[in-house]
């Protein structure tokens, strides 16, 4: 994500928060299996 983000032209890139985007769903197991999760980031322009 980083990279890309450096490409389009931001700095200053972190992570502020992570979450479960599929808990309570019919998908939370396969979610979990493979590790996604969401993400909240800051990045600002240049």
């Amino acid at each position: 994500m980083a990279p890309a983000l450096t490409t389009a032209g931001f700095s200053e890139i972190r992570v502020t928060a992570r979450f479960d985007t599929f808990r309570g769903t019919s998908k939370e197991k396969t979610a979990r299996k493979f590790g996604v999760e969401g993400i909240n980031v800051f990045a600002r322009a240049r």
